[in-house]
């Protein structure tokens, strides 16, 4: 029955109508507007609060990709962060047989895990760094290749990038300056230069940035915004705030006890910081989540999360994760990162408490931060207006946005890119192709992504690499070449680290 009424469908809007209808959701103006749009032809920035279930945009696109639409022929979801691939990968899994799609059309695939390297199947979630090098030719699937000069199919993921919608997820991630910024924008602008539909969504993205946008694209009407507002939780935060820039975690849980019968997120703006209270809080039996798990323990982590009353994070927590609690304590951040934040916090209505501690000096601007808190402290409330203070840092890197615009027009030749990945090393903030393997483990399940940065501290206390599924010793460090470039021209996998575990990650 699902499969004759899915099949008698005939545009974007039944097949919306079909969704919410199967699924039982809400139906939702931001998303009908948005839809409305691509069907005629536009492009859309899509703005629209924590919580809106944005996700079910990629759920209607994927049954008419299935199903058959005059638009386009697949779906690309676009995710910043590893981590939260297969988290949507999942959730879509979840909903396929409700919906009447064959799960075999759902494919995750980032730099660790290939299920759909050259995006052939009809729904594809990937991350930012793999949509860009398989856009600029440069297959994930033959990354090996073309290193070493041998060339590529790199036309095939290309196709299937043309005649896809393209969705941005999380896009405020993406709108870092330099190299994830500028890899976005020379994206976005091979995209709409083909006519190729594609969706921005975020819950927080800048005026500076929306500007930087329209004016890099120069586009003439074919790129819209729709800006939801057609929904609201009741829910009630109380705000406070710590001055005490030399107050200890200890302090901080003794003057905002941990309550059994409450969740609390604890939010750090670095993995060392988040790491300490994770030990010194560790009678409370806190979960902690950053970005250096493997797979299989991320995938626990976040299937177990409601067995936790304390979890302890990075900023992971603030994409892809549909979670709520009861009470957040956080590091002061920029707009953005606060806004995600405050929005896991009576997530479906009710009463919730936020608490914000002192800035400590890394990762975010501190001008850009304080101005964020200041403005808090006046309104007393964290909401979508609180973007009105976001710098959203615009700085491009002028000659990597012509170097990607130059490789797009080439359309016979491929050896810029290669050239271009060695002086780089990496065209995005997220792209690590240093896979770090705890002892005794070697398959991409067990993989920990790397930065140059940290393989290259991994390498001065372990030469120890993996290479064909085999412990080798690496004969010297490549200093001055990119390891990451290196170990593929010489078919290292990666690198064996110590201090793993599996409740921990890297310490």
């Amino acid at each position: 029955m699902l499969e004759e009424k899915s099949s008698s469908l005939t545009n974007l809007m039944d097949y919306y109508n079909y969704t919410i209808n199967a699924l039982n959701f809400s139906r939702r103006s931001g998303i009908e507007d948005t839809i409305k749009k691509i069907e005629e032809g536009k492009s859309v920035i899509f703005t629209a609060p924590t919580g809106y279930g944005k996700t079910t945009m990629t759920e209607v696109l994927a049954l008419a990709a299935i199903k058959g639409n005059e638009v386009f022929d697949r779906v690309i979801h676009v995710l910043p962060l590893r981590s939260i691939v297969q988290d949507l990968y999942r959730k879509l899994l979840k909903n396929s047989e409700k919906l009447g799609i064959d799960k075999r059309e759902i494919a995750a695939q980032d730099m660790d895990f290939t299920d759909s390297p050259y995006f052939l199947k009809k729904v594809n979630i990937t991350t930012l760094d793999t949509f860009i090098l398989n856009l600029f030719k440069v297959p994930v699937a033959e990354i090996k290749r073309v290193i070493k000069g041998n060339g590529s199919h790199f036309e095939i993921p290309r196709a299937m990038i043309y005649s896809s919608i393209v969705i941005f997820d999380e896009f405020h991630l993406f709108s870092e300056e330099g190299r994830p910024l500028t890899s976005t924008i020379a994206s976005l602008r091979a995209l709409n230069d083909l006519g190729v539909p594609f969706i921005i969504m975020t819950a927080t993205l800048s005026e500076n940035i929306k500007g930087l946008i329209k004016k890099e694209l120069e586009i003439n009407g074919n790129l819209c915004e729709v800006n939801a507002n057609d929904f609201s939780i009741e829910r009630k935060i109380s705000m406070d705030f710590i001055d005490d820039e030399k107050l200890t975690i200890n302090q901080l849980v003794e003057k905002f006890p941990i309550d059994k019968n409450k969740k609390t997120l604890i939010v750090f703006n670095t993995r060392k910081d988040a790491i300490e209270a994770y030990k010194i809080l560790k009678h409370f039996n806190p979960l902690l989540l950053h970005s250096k798990f493997n797979k299989i323990d991320r995938t626990k982590k976040i299937e177990s999360i409601d067995d936790y009353n304390l979890v302890i994070s990075t900023q992971v927590i603030e994409a892809g994760i549909d979670k709520s609690f009861d009470r957040l304590i956080t590091e002061a951040a920029p707009a953005s990162s606060i806004i995600q934040r405050a929005g896991r916090v009576a997530r479906y209505g009710g009463y919730g408490e936020v608490i914000i501690f002192p800035f400590r000096g890394y990762v975010y601007d501190r001008d850009e931060v304080n101005e964020t808190l200041n403005e808090i402290r006046k309104r007393g409330s964290i909401d979508q207006s609180l973007m009105s203070v976001s710098k959203g840092h615009s700085d491009l890197n002028p000659m990597l946005l012509k170097s990607l615009e130059l490789i797009d027009d080439n359309v016979l030749f491929s050896l810029t890119s290669r050239d271009l990945i060695e002086e780089e090393c990496n065209l995005t903030r997220e792209v690590s192709l240093v896979m770090g393997f705890p002892p005794g483990c070697y398959s991409v399940n067990c993989a920990i992504p790397l930065t140059e940065e940290e393989a290259l501290k991994e390498l001065e206390s372990n030469k120890k690499v993996i290479k064909d599924g085999k412990e080798e010793y690496l004969d010297a460090i490549p200093r001055r070449d990119c390891i990451s470039i290196y170990f593929l021209k010489k078919g290292i996998d990666g690198i064996v680290i110590k201090g793993y575990d599996e409740t921990g990650g890297i310490l």
